[in-house]
């Protein structure tokens, strides 16, 4: 009778350790499949302030510093106003005017030549910040303006919702 209860035993115990090591991979899959499959780089608000004017659709002003959306370019307003300017303009004044946004100031390119700071400018929505310049790429109301150098790549906005 002794035989037969370790044969059983080692059954249980190899079962046991099988079933352990399936779930352990399933977990490790898992886990590794949601950090490889998110292509966004983690949100990053370096700073905030409150928008005190929008001047277009890519450029908001925070005190008295002229912020350029980072990555994407918007139809111009003057002279003539483009299609899609004045457009892109009220769903920037809507979504930040007045309101207080965060900044992720590009590292490698801080400033453009007109001396204004490029960076992703991020908006509460309901809760949850919402990278404005990939937004508006979404929409239809901006095209990529990618100049290197710059540390954010806004195609992967586009590829991964972020």
């Amino acid at each position: 009778m002794v035989p037969k209860i370790r044969k059983i035993s080692r059954k249980l115990a190899f079962v046991v350790l099988a079933c352990f090591l399936l779930i352990l991979a399933v977990v490790v899959v898992t886990v590794n499949s949601k950090s490889s499959n998110s292509q966004a780089p983690s949100l990053h608000i370096e700073r905030r302030g409150m928008v005190t004017q929008v001047l277009d659709g890519d450029t908001i002003v925070i005190g008295n510093e002229h912020v350029r959306f980072v990555g994407i370019d918007t139809p111009e307003l003057h002279p003539t106003p483009e299609p899609g300017a004045i457009e892109a303009k009220q769903f920037v004044e809507e979504l930040c005017l007045g309101k207080e946004v965060g900044l992720d100031v590009d590292d490698l390119e801080s400033k453009d030549r007109y001396g204004r700071t490029l960076a992703i400018v991020y908006v509460d929505v309901d809760g949850s910040w919402v990278n404005l310049n990939a937004e508006l790429l979404r929409r239809g109301l901006a095209e990529i303006l990618y100049i290197p150098p710059s540390e954010f790549n806004p195609y992967r906005w586009l590829e991964s919702g972020n």
